[in-house]
């Protein structure tokens, strides 16, 4: 009889522990937040949210955002794959690139904005590697 008392109660127990003893690591996140570690010593607060997901290699993605004139950003762009080539800008809605500074490490980009009027941006940024290689992507921003 405990025999089949088991597996029901392992199933109840799996479906009432909550998703956060669950965790999931997102390397292309952690990439982009150790891109951001000097941006963080120079008074950054980075955002907990962040964009994320995989495209295809060469394929230019878009992301937008609002900013604040007077305040100075950074965009982080992160992946856990060896050997890809990154790009990162930030677009006015004219078409304009507004970034100021621009890094480039092993396996992220960042670009600084200083926004000059507040309004909709665009980040733009693609991953080049291996063709047709799906590659993946985390973008985080921080500001001051």
């Amino acid at each position: 009889m405990r025999r089949f008392l088991i597996l029901p109660t392992a199933i109840a127990l799996f479906f009432a522990t909550p998703l956060s003893l669950f965790a999931v690591v997102d390397d292309s996140h952690s990439m982009a937040m150790e891109a951001a570690v000097d941006a963080v010593k120079a008074g950054f607060k980075i955002r907990q949210e962040y964009w994320n997901g995989s495209v295809k290699s060469g394929e230019q993605k878009m992301v937008k955002q609002q900013l604040f004139k007077g305040n100075e950003y950074w965009f982080f762009l992160g992946t856990d794959e060896d050997k890809i080539a990154l790009k990162v800008e930030v677009l006015d809605r004219k078409g304009a690139k507004i970034q100021v500074e621009t890094q480039l490490k092993p396996n992220s980009a960042a670009v600084r904005v200083l926004a000059p009027a507040t309004g909709t941006y665009y980040i733009v940024f693609s991953l080049t590697g291996k063709e047709d290689e799906k590659i993946p992507w985390a973008l985080a921003y921080g500001y001051r």
